[in-house]
């Protein structure tokens, strides 16, 4: 026959605004606010107090204005004035927990019986004003880590095991002040003592359950207990789990942080504080410390230290500063410091200080400072370091470091060196140096080398085949010569460094002569309209066969007189030297050594003269 124990409360209490007169919130302070924003008058009482308000602005009129005159004033007594009764102030720590629960709750006690090894509590919780039973509300032991969920009716049945002090029974509800009641049960109590190790984590601590997967794997038991107990977490050394639903915590899993976690398939937990393996998956709603192992995943709603290592993929809502390894896809909701390798995608939303390796995309929200390697690197904004991207790398802000991309470069502005297989391509400013098939800089301040580079103002160097300055130096030049009738040249780049595209035809020759070729010039101003422009170029010349090489180099040093803004007058002595192995019929070394023979070298392919060159410049 059940009996009805005598139960002997020594201490009835709320977690609210009667704390002891030694904790924060019985601090003095004295204010003198006049219609002030009450979100002022809280930042007032953080600094006075040297404490932190922890509260959802959703739920705090935080833009009301409050008048608020006293002197010697307790923290309690100034939010009751402040916010009257409709809240309760918890306090954890260096925190002031600011909830809303204009309500309260009442326990009954109907029956409690049992040994020290094994007790038995039924209960029922109801409201403290209309005496309704309350469903859903969360009744649990802090001590021993036990706790249950009130049915329809209000009722509950809660088993304690191994007990060595008086039983202590907290209840919470959403919009429930929190009340905890303290009795001893007619039972033999040793004189072992614990100490409750609950803590207060600040923060929105459901965005994990948020999740597709976490909605799909969190039980409703436990769900209810992290909406009613928020951020009041506890620690344990050990958790064993089957699933979320069957573990070692029961539906309290939710705000237990453990040592040592082993979950056969599963779990649901506050955090980690040393160890985690989870043969399947881990989740957690707050920070993982040390070591994480999943076989398929890792659900983290905090942050993580350490290493965590999962098969198919490792998700962070908060900072990482970690090892982090998966053969899929890594996800980072803050910032990443370390080094993390991911199979297919890397996603970190903030900055990234460290090392980045994907076989597939790797994406930064914000800033890289370090080394990233992937098919395809996306960052946001800044970066600094190394980026080795297969296909290619994107920086929407200044590139700084060194990029290498199998396909394309693509800045906003880069201040370094930009390699590319084929295209080096930068909207903006271009400080370093630009390798690449194709290079385009709106304004170039750096290097370009490549078979194509365009800039819109060069103020830099440019290096190819073809460089096009759609703002700066861009000329087409026809001459006349000693050796060719006819030449064209195009320079483009800028005045302190231009490249020249040459061809030239000799048709009068009884031997036609065909040139082609590049040079380099800089144009050095004498006077307003007179310039001196050095240049260099080296040109294969065709005599009829392609099996031999003949190469004509000149140094020439013409003088520009510009006439108007689009036309100019040019023309100088050059210096050349002409080197083939080619036979002809007019000689044993070509063309040229018969027609030019100012110097020579003696059993050489080489020979050399002064000639000159002549001709107009359109602008």
């Amino acid at each position: 026959m059940m009996r009805i124990v005598t139960i002997i409360y020594f201490v009835c209490f709320l977690f609210n605004t009667r704390a002891n007169a030694q904790s924060i919130l019985g601090r003095k302070v004295s204010l003198n606010i006049v219609q002030q924003k009450l979100s002022v008058v809280l930042t007032m009482l953080e600094e006075k107090g040297e404490f932190r308000f922890s509260f959802n602005s959703d739920i705090l009129p935080v833009d009301s204005v409050v008048t608020v005159k006293e002197n010697n004033i307790s923290i309690a007594e100034t939010l009751e004035k402040l916010l009257t009764d409709r809240f309760e102030y918890r306090q954890s720590g260096n925190f002031v927990i600011i909830r809303y629960a204009p309500l309260e709750l009442k326990l009954l006690i109907l029956e409690a019986l049992g040994t020290p090894e094994l007790y038995t509590v039924k209960g029922q919780i109801v409201d403290k004003r209309t005496e309704q039973p309350i469903s859903d509300a969360s009744v649990y032991e802090k001590f021993l880590l036990v706790s249950e969920i009130s049915d329809v009716d209000g009722f509950f049945v809660m088993r304690l095991k191994k007990i060595t002090q008086p039983i202590s029974l907290t209840i919470s509800k959403e919009n429930y002040k929190s009340t905890t009641t303290h009795f001893l049960a007619e039972v033999n109590i040793t004189n072992k003592q614990e100490n409750s190790s609950e803590t207060f984590v600040n923060g929105n601590l459901e965005e994990i359950a948020k999740t597709w997967i976490g909605n799909a794997l969190v039980t409703a038991k436990q769900k209810v207990q992290s909406v009613n107990i928020g951020g009041f977490i506890s620690k344990a050394p050990f958790q064993f789990g089957l699933t979320p639903g069957l573990n070692s915590h029961g539906s309290l899993s939710g705000q237990v942080v453990n040592k040592f976690s082993f979950n056969a398939v599963g779990a649901y937990s506050a955090g980690v504080d040393g160890a985690e393996i989870g043969l399947v998956f881990n989740i957690d709603k707050s920070d993982v410390r040390f070591f994480q192992f999943g076989g398929a995943f890792n659900l983290v709603g905090g942050n993580v230290q350490g290493a965590q290592i999962a098969g198919f993929f490792n998700y962070v809502i908060g900072d990482v500063k970690a090892a982090q390894i998966t053969l899929g896809y890594n996800h980072v909701g803050k910032n990443f410091e370390g080094f993390q390798v991911g199979g297919v995608y890397n996603r970190i939303n903030e900055n990234l200080k460290g090392m980045q390796v994907s076989l597939g995309l790797n994406a930064i929200g914000n800033n890289l400072n370090g080394f990233q390697v992937g098919a395809l690197n996306l960052i946001a904004k800044d970066t600094r370091g190394v980026q080795i991207g297969v296909g290619g790398n994107v920086v929407n802000g200044r590139s700084t470091g060194m990029q290498v991309a199998g396909i394309a470069n693509i800045n906003k502005e880069s201040n370094g060196l930009n390699m590319a297989a084929f295209a080096n391509l930068t909207a903006l400013t271009a400080r370093g140096a630009q390798v690449g098939v194709l290079n385009y800089a709106k304004t170039l301040k750096g290097l370009q080398v490549g078979i194509l580079n365009i800039s819109g103002e060069n103020d830099g160097y440019s290096i190819g085949l073809v460089n096009i300055a759609l703002k700066g130096y861009h000329k087409l030049g026809l001459s006349t010569n000693e050796t060719t009738e006819l030449n064209a040249i195009y320079k483009g780049g800028s005045k302190r460094f231009y490249n020249m595209l040459m061809f030239g035809t000799n048709t009068k020759s009884s031997t036609k002569i065909y040139t082609g070729g590049l040079g380099f010039g800089k144009e050095i101003s004498l006077f307003k309209s007179l310039s001196l422009n050095p240049e260099i170029s080296s040109q294969y010349v065709y005599q009829g066969d392609w099996e031999y090489v003949n190469l004509l180099s000149k140094f020439e040093l013409p003088v520009n007189i510009k006439i108007n803004k689009w036309f100019a007058i040019q023309g100088g002595p050059s210096l050349n030297v002409y080197y083939t192995k080619q036979q002809t019929a007019i000689g044993d070394y070509g063309l040229l050594q018969q027609k030019h023979k100012d110097f020579s070298f003696k059993n050489s392919n080489y020979t050399g003269w002064i000639g000159w060159n002549v001709g107009i410049v359109l602008l």
